[in-house]
């Protein structure tokens, strides 16, 4: 997190390992933040009271320290799990001191505390301060932390110290904490904290809507249409109310009967290639399942359970009206293709939904020259089916699981391939140890083309002494989008600025004694520029970018 590694887990002699689930369903918004906060460890000790006894953690041989170093210790407590009337597991509040001398422990409890010395006592820790676990996605407040320092003295053993209360008196808790991090505030170091902007993607490579049943894909998709026109890397779908009345062109008694089985495929082959995106599409196979491919091989093929996410899995371009059809059902229709007048038409006549009688009739027209593709409902079936239907089309390659959309209301709508917009970066590197001097270069990254097609890229970085760790909002300050923050708060000094030919920047500047002492502590903040004129994918038109901060802490090592 923030540039730190957390790895594995520390389970102390009377603790018990993680107590999952401490998010109780909510989401920081980052997944790698979640597994840190989702997890809670408990002091198992045998005594039930509230307050708690002194929970302990030796914390001195947890890393090898160094005599006569500071460090810095920071420990979180997440636990919104609701838990019950008498047992509200988000209203627990751990308290943290610390313990000096040889503990000793029952159950993972301090026993002895009066012969040791102990430090003085943190404010109150709230498992979740705003007493609403998973209230909204993502949420805003998950628990509490709380830092500290000391400075290492091998002559004893070191204890970081837990007690849990809860405001209803007959609970019973046992001491909890989430993570903690001892980091050495003797020696120099980097620390990126924060994230630049923007971090954007869009996926418009698919136009989906998932039914919650036949009778609900029957009420929306009975006489009417859908037309894809072909663009140079996609489809601009349009709704076609009522089409299906004037477009429906009945297969003739000449048609040929295809994927005539239970969950089977036929490839038909027409008589010109039809024009794709990025192409041109000489075979298309349909599955008797009613999924449409643009390829000698179908998606999906023989499956019959329609979701979302097996669309994105999928590669080939492909049109669906997934759903489990049997043409082989006695009295169904069939499944059956044609080429006439240059379209091709694969049409379910009637083709009945597995297990049942009730028949659907719906149509693919494959215009061959223009590559335009449309989708015809006559009748869907009369069913009670409450399964999920897949209907809509998806474009070549692997996408993103789509959303379900509204066909009335989301066209036109353009398919395309999808497009991300990286975030700016900044890293910072060697150690900016001042005994003898360093030079530091800070690596700015991800900087925009000033005007696309100009190979050009233009970027500057401040120094500050007033980092603002959780940033400062500039939406609406100097940014139009969501997504970009202030990490210093004072433009102390800019260096770098330069116009590159590559998308990044590297910027040295020296640390060295004595304009700079033992713990300064210096923020950093590159800005990339580029012309209004030319929006950024996500429709940023402010002309600035912003990159992460990266606090720069001096030390003589």
């Amino acid at each position: 997190m923030n540039g730190v590694t957390f790895q594995g887990g520390v389970a102390p002699t009377g603790w018990a390992g993680y107590i999952t689930g401490g998010l109780n369903g909510s989401t920081t918004g980052d997944p790698e933040y979640n597994k840190l906060l989702g997890n809670s460890l408990a002091m198992q000790t045998a005594v039930a009271a509230n307050p708690t006894g002194w929970g302990g953690i030796r914390i001195d041989n947890l890393a090898t320290l160094v005599a006569g170093r500071t460090y810095a210790i920071q420990v979180w407590f997440t636990d919104q799990r609701t838990g019950s009337a008498t047992n509200v597991l988000y209203d627990r509040v751990m308290t943290l001191s610390s313990a000096f001398g040889a503990a000793t422990l029952t159950g993972g409890e301090v026993n002895n505390l009066g012969s040791l010395v102990q430090g003085p006592l943190s404010g109150p820790m709230d498992a979740d301060p705003d007493n609403a676990p998973a209230a909204a996605t993502p949420d805003t407040q998950f628990g509490t932390h709380c830092t500290g320092t000391f400075t290492y003295d091998p002559t004893n053993e070191l204890w970081l110290i837990i007690q849990g209360t809860h405001p209803i008196a007959t609970n019973v808790l046992a001491p909890h904490i989430t993570a903690l991090q001892i980091r050495d505030l003797s020696a120099a170091y980097h620390q990126n904290f924060g994230t630049g902007c923007f971090n954007y993607s869009y996926d418009p490579t698919n136009f989906m809507s998932a039914f919650a049943g036949t009778p609900a894909a029957k009420a929306a998709l009975d006489g009417n249409a859908l037309q894809f026109a072909p663009t140079a890397n996609g489809y601009v779908a349009i709704w076609l109310p009522g089409g299906a009345g004037a477009a429906y062109v009945a297969p003739t008694a000449a048609a040929t009967i295809v994927a005539n089985g239970d969950d089977t495929t036929t490839t038909i082959t027409p008589s010109i290639a039809a024009p794709v995106p990025g192409g041109t599409a000489a075979q298309w196979t349909v599955s008797s399942n009613g999924v449409l491919t643009a390829a000698a091989a179908g998606n999906q093929g023989t499956a019959y359970t329609a979701t979302l996410a097996a669309t994105a899995t999928a590669t080939g371009l492909a049109f669906y009206n997934w759903r489990d059809y049997n043409p082989t059902i006695t009295n169904s229709g069939k499944v059956k293709s044609e080429e006439v007048g240059g379209v091709l038409y694969v049409t379910f006549d009637g083709v009945y939904e597995y297990g049942t009688t009730n028949p659907a009739t719906f149509q693919w027209q494959v215009d061959l020259t223009t590559g335009v593709v449309t989708m015809v409902w006559v009748s869907m079936a009369v069913s009670a089916n409450t399964t999920t239907m897949v209907v809509g089309s998806t474009l070549a390659g692997v996408s993103s699981v789509p959303a379900s959309v509204d066909f009335t209301t989301a066209t036109p709508f353009v398919m395309g391939p999808a497009i991300s917009l990286a975030p700016m970066t900044l890293s910072a590197g060697p150690a900016p140890v001042i005994n003898p001097s360093t030079t530091v270069t800070y690596t700015i990254g991800n900087i925009p083309e000033f005007v696309p097609g100009t190979g050009l890229y233009l970027s500057a970085l401040f120094l500050s002494t007033t980092p603002i760790p959780g940033g400062l909002d500039l939406t609406g300050i100097l940014t139009q989008q969501p997504g970009c923050k202030a990490y210093i708060g004072t433009l102390d000094l800019g260096i770098g600025a330069a116009v590159t030919v590559v998308n990044s920047n590297a910027v040295p500047f020296t640390f060295s004694a004595p304009a700079f002492s033992p713990g300064l502590t210096i923020a950093a903040q590159a800005v990339g520029l580029f012309d209004p004129s030319f929006p950024l994918l996500n429709g940023e038109a402010s002309g600035f970018v912003l990159s992460n901060g990266v606090l720069s802490v001096a030390q003589l090592q």
